[in-house]
């Protein structure tokens, strides 16, 4: 019996709290502005962007020819009804169309790596490296924070937005719902330039 209320006495002794306190020095400022510009300077915020998206030509959407964009004059898109899009292997408008912008984002992460301070300093071999791995965990960190949950849409650089569907069919396949879910789990963090950035530089760096 003594012992046993010895043991509640330990569990109804309460822990001490533990707060941690972090202050941010000069150069750790310095450092997290440069990694903001770089950010800001290679990637335009949603809000910066004219939005368009694909019409439908003959009960199929493309980006060919006989499918020309059509362009919002507002930051916002009304909501887009998927139900009577269906999901193929490729869309070859689409895909022409990703990978002329795939290939534009991963210039601009180029250019971002290169304004991180200390990047330039490594060989070119490292550097190379480096982009090889993380340049798709930045290019996917990218496009769901242009994520835009009320259409449950995706915009590009230029301005394309493409919901669900188009994202599948444009060649990111059994990818597109984890792409979306991340992009969902990403909102409750309401993350600025300055933690986009530094959260694309530990992309980058860890490789």
């Amino acid at each position: 019996a003594v012992r046993n209320d010895r043991n509640k006495k330990k569990k109804d002794v309460p822990k001490p709290e533990c707060s941690e306190s972090y202050i941010i020095t000069p150069e750790v400022e310095e450092l997290i502005e440069k990694v903001r510009k770089a950010h800001q300077e290679t990637f335009p915020a949603l809000c910066q962007l004219g939005k368009y998206t694909t019409v439908s030509v003959g009960g199929r959407r493309g980006l060919g020819s006989t499918a020309a964009p059509r362009r919002a004059l507002t930051s916002h898109l009304p909501p887009q009804n998927n139900s009577s899009e269906q999901r193929v292997s490729l869309d070859i408008d689409l895909w022409d169309k990703f990978s002329e912008l795939s290939t534009k984002c991963i210039i601009k992460t180029v250019e971002f790596a290169k304004q991180l301070p200390g990047f330039t300093t490594l060989t070119i071999a490292d550097q190379i490296t480096l982009l090889k791995a993380a340049c798709l965990d930045i290019l996917i960190l990218r496009i769901c924070t242009r994520y835009t949950p009320e259409q449950d849409t995706m915009t590009f650089s230029d301005g394309l937005t493409l919901n669900r569907t188009q994202m599948h069919n444009a060649g990111f396949g059994p990818l597109t719902d984890l792409v979306f879910a991340f992009a969902n789990q990403l909102l409750p963090l309401e993350m600025d330039d300055a933690e986009t950035g530094l959260l694309s530089a530990i992309c980058l760096i860890c490789g």
